[in-house]
């Protein structure tokens, strides 16, 4: 899949890179902490709505996902670019042309990289995933209903293959 047994990086990073690895991690935090606050006033004014409460959740857990992508993005830069390569590749020829198809790919390609980054922080490289995840990825996005039956994606056709 990826070479993922590279050597670490030696070596500083530039002021920029610094610079642009604060602001990521301070407006991200920042954000869970506004979320957070959230969750404790609605707490706090007797809130027991469990529509509320998963709403709430849903954010923190995305937020949460953006700070793995966020993590360890720089440390394998590469990753991200290896998982559309994989998923470009489970696609093969038979579903090519169309924004439908195109979004499928790049979201399983997202999917596929998020995959890889939480496997690592179990101890689980991207090399030791099956060789049919991408495939598997690639299908799962491709038939669930909640991503086909969002109204933007609804009204997207394929200009070939199957739609």
């Amino acid at each position: 899949m990826t070479d993922s047994k590279q050597p670490r990086r030696g070596g500083n990073l530039r002021h920029e890179q610094v610079a642009l690895l604060v602001e990521q991690f301070t407006g991200q935090t920042n954000r869970i902490a506004d979320i957070t606050a959230m969750l404790i006033k609605y707490a706090q004014a007797g809130g027991k709505d469990w529509e509320t409460y998963e709403r709430i959740l849903d954010h923190l857990a995305r937020e949460g996902m953006k700070l793995i992508q966020y993590g360890r993005g720089p440390l394998q830069p590469d990753l991200e670019k290896a998982a559309r390569v994989q998923i470009e590749q489970a696609a093969g020829t038979t579903r090519q042309g169309g924004m439908r198809e195109h979004l499928h790919q790049r979201t399983a390609a997202s999917l596929l990289a998020t995959v890889w980054f939480a496997g690592q922080h179990h101890l689980v490289e991207p090399d030791d995933w099956p060789d049919t995840l991408p495939a598997t990825v690639l299908g799962a996005i491709r038939q669930a209903p909640a991503i086909n039956n969002d109204p933007t994606m609804r009204n997207l056709r394929d200009t070939g293959g199957t739609p």
